[in-house]
Parts: structure tokens; sequence; C-alpha cells
């Protein structure tokens, strides 16, 4: 059945798309352009096509698992928006300190297997400083990252240096944000790239102190994970997950959980999702990656229910990234240890927008979620009245049921889901190393100075963690 209405819907979708002459497989990050109600179709995809970006990599930061973390993540998630192309420059023949599923000699091959291009035809416009080097001409941001803390601020800024750079979570985080930020420059927003700020994974209440690093001096990964939802946040945390340094892959347990197939679209949010690799479960693409990262994973083709029942010898993390609220009232039946889910906006208000909740045996989700709104029909009734419908209506580009079809996606940009990744596996390595949660944790991309956190309860007990202890020496990555 899930097969059939995935094929039903792909179906009317191609109709739709073909007749209208637009990219499918960016629709949802297009829609973050004509949902603001400033662009046609028609102008929108044109936009996307003319984006290019260049990501420059400094001596001090290429030889760094946090560098390399935060270059790879900028790659594969700007090479989703930015269709003019992306570039990697600088010192890039270093050998790859970041574990990934295939074999890469050093960072630039690395970059390309995740869609950097070779060169533009075009200058970029806008450019990712990564270490050191001064400002190149134009608009350009720097990240930053000191052990678990990551931001930004502008390239020009003289006083913003690195610090320790031996967290992947804190890479891909710094990466995600820079990659956000020169997003919202082509987008006219003022604020872009113009003030230095930043975000600790491991104390996100930190406030203006987020970069003094408050990380452990040791911590244990997990080894025992039950991920619900394998679109754009769900490939995300296995993304950060594969970063991180087990010393035996085959230590980590993953369970994957979803029954769609993955669409055209995905291939825009979801960050592991290949093009052209359309009509497959997307519990068969994290397992394909998961198995050639070297972890051991299960795969639960079916959607969550109220039926479902974990076993003692099951993980007892879960990590949910549903955008439905009746899913994410069942997360509590299961029986899970702890649950660490995460929302993002939908609208082109608010896609950059995120919630992170932690939730253990004394916090039912379903309480939690108890008379929140699904706003889906009142957002599609918005989105049609604004002149980019209204004129395809005109013109005839498809059907009313179509074009309702496309009014009703979501909009989504792979940057954010992998920022928010970072943070939730963050959270999990809390957990596994007996430390509190954060039970929530809410904020902006536009600006992490945001953030708001409230930190929860020890754990009562110690929850499944890696079996040799990770110093601050060795960090979250080797």
């Amino acid at each position: 059945m899930a097969e059939l209405r995935a094929s039903r819907q792909q179906n009317t979708s191609h109709r739709m798309v073909a007749a209208m002459n637009i990219n499918s497989e960016t629709s949802r990050i297009r829609a973050g352009l004509v949902n603001c109600g400033h662009y046609s179709f028609e102008e929108a995809e044109r936009k996307l096509e003319s984006l290019s970006l260049a990501i420059h990599v400094g001596a001090d930061a290429a030889g760094t698992v946090a560098g390399q973390a935060a270059a790879l993540t900028a790659v594969l998630t700007a090479s989703r928006c930015f269709l003019g192309g992306v570039t990697l420059s600088g010192v890039v023949d270093r050998p790859l300190r970041v574990p990934l599923p295939w074999t890469a000699a050093n960072l630039q091959e690395a970059a390309c297997m995740l869609g950097a291009s070779t060169k533009l035809g075009t200058r970029p416009q806008r450019t990712i400083v990564l270490g050191s080097g001064e400002p190149v001409r134009g608009w350009s941001v720097r990240a930053l990252w000191n052990g678990w803390s990551a931001g930004v601020a502008p390239a020009s800024e003289k006083n913003a240096y690195l610090g320790r750079g031996d967290s992947a979570l804190a890479g891909i985080a710094a990466g995600a944000l820079a990659v956000s930020h020169a997003f919202l420059a082509e987008q006219d927003d003022p604020r872009a790239g113009r003030v230095t700020q930043g975000v600790s994974l491991w104390a996100p209440d930190a406030g203006q102190a987020w970069w003094k690093d408050d990380g452990p001096e040791g911590y244990y990964l997990p080894t025992g994970l039950w991920l619900i939802g394998l679109g754009n946040l769900g490939q995300a945390y296995l993304w950060a997950l594969s970063c991180l340094p087990y010393a035996d892959s085959n230590s980590l347990e993953l369970f994957f959980q979803d029954d769609d197939l993955v669409a055209k679209e995905n291939w825009g949010t979801s960050i592991l999702v290949k093009r052209e690799r359309y009509g497959v479960l997307k519990t068969r693409i994290a397992e394909e990656w998961a198995d050639g990262r070297g972890f051991r994973s299960r795969r639960i083709d079916r959607r969550l229910d109220a039926d479902l029942r974990r076993t003692d010898r099951e993980p007892g993390i879960a990590m949910a990234g549903l955008d439905k609220m009746p899913p994410r009232r069942l997360l509590g039946r299961p029986g899970f240890d702890y649950i660490i889910d995460a929302g993002l906006g939908a609208t082109a208000r608010d896609y950059r927008k995120f919630r992170v909740n932690a939730f253990n045996h004394s916090q039912d989700p379903a309480s939690h979620f108890e008379g929140v709104e699904d706003t889906t029909q009142r957002n599609i009734e918005e989105v049609m009245s604004l002149p980019a419908y209204q004129k395809a209506a005109l013109d005839g580009y498809t059907d009313g049921c179509g074009l309702a079809q496309l009014a009703g996606q979501s909009v989504a940009a792979p940057f954010v889901s992998a920022f928010v990744g970072a943070l939730v596996v963050a959270q999990a390595i809390r957990l596994a190393s007996s430390q509190a949660p954060y039970f929530s944790i809410v904020g902006d991309l536009d600006d992490v100075r945001s953030i708001r956190a409230v930190l929860g309860s020890t754990p009562g007990r110690t929850i499944v963690g890696h079996s040799k202890m990770l110093s601050e020496g060795n960090g979250v990555s080797p």
C-alpha cells in the first residue's frame, strides 16, 4: 500500500511539474522562495540555477576533523541549493580524517563525491571561509569551531579564530550554519553573515559564552539507536553518526524505521539521497550507508503505530524526525528509555526554526503534543492565494488538485536538518555518558543567539554507551 500510495503521488507530481517545466528535485527548497510571495515558479527556478558558492579551506582547518566535517557538510548541503555549482579550494589535498562509507584519498576527492564541482562557469557570488585566510571580494562568511562549539562570523572579522578542531559535530554544525547564511544572503537578508554568533552543542544554554568550550573531559558514544523517520532529519542524524570516531564501527547498532519510498523531491532535502536513486525505500538508503560505514543495522519497513513494542535487547534511545503530529504522539508507546524528537518549521516564514525535545518514562509525548494543531490545510489555503499560484492556475499549468498538492509541500532546506542533526546526536552522546539531556532546545538558524534550552534531570541509570571512554584529546572525531 505504501508503494502504491507513493507511486500515485509521484505520478501526479511528475505530471504537474512537467506541465510547469520546473525541477521537482528542489521543489521544497524552491517553495521557500515562491511561498514568501517574492518569486514566480519560473523566477525561483532561475534563481536556484544561477546560485553558486565557493568554499575556501585554510591550512589551519584542512588537517582537522572539524574543518573537514565543515567542508564536507557545506558541500553536501549547498550543492542541493546552489545549483550553479559549489567549489572547494585552498588546502584540499590533506588525507581524509572524517570516516565515510567509502574510500577517498583526500578532502578534495571526498568533496567531489559529495557534489562539489571542479570548476564554475562564472565567479561565485558567495564564499565560505574555513579557517584562516583573507576575506575575498564580495560577500563572505567564516565558519568557526572550538571543541563542542560552532559558529559563524563575518569573514572580515579579524578577532575570529579557530579553537580545538577535534569535534566532527561542531564542524558539521558550523558548515551547515555558514551555508544557511550564504542562502540567506541570496534573499537579500541584512542579517546574513553580519555578526559573530554560535552555540555550544554540549551546552546549548551557554548563551553568549558559547565560545568557551565546556565539553566533558571524558564521554561515551552510544552503541544502540533507533531512528524513526528517514527523511531529511533522519538522514542528517545518520550523517552525523557516521562522522563519529567509533574505534570499532561494528559496536554501533542502528534500527531504521520508515515505510516511505524516496521520491524525486527528496533529493534536495535528504542529504544521503543520490540523483536518479528514486522509488526505493528510505530505510534501504540508510541501511546501505550504515553498512558501508561498518555499523550494524536493522530495517523496520513500516510506520510507527500504537502496537509497536521494544524489547530489552533493542536500542533504548530513539531519535525521531517526523513531520506529522499523530505519529509523534505515539513515540512513548514502544517503551524507549529516552526519545529525542526534533521538529522543523514548514513554511517560508519559519523553515529555519527548530525544536528539539527529550522525553523519558515520566514524560509522555502524547501529552506534550496534545492539542497541537495540524496547520497543513490552513497553510495550503494561504499559499494558494499567492500571486505565483494564482498565475499558475490562470495559465493552465496544472489542475487545481495538483496545484494544491504542490502548495501542501512543506518548505525545507538541507542545511537546517544538518545543523539540527548535529545538535540531536550531541544529546544522544550526553545520554550515553549518563549526563542529563536538554528537555527542550528551541532556536532559529537565522540567529542562533535566539536558542533557548532547558536542562533535564540526570538519568537514574546508565544508558548503553561505548565500551571505551573517549577523552578530550581525541574529541568526537579522531
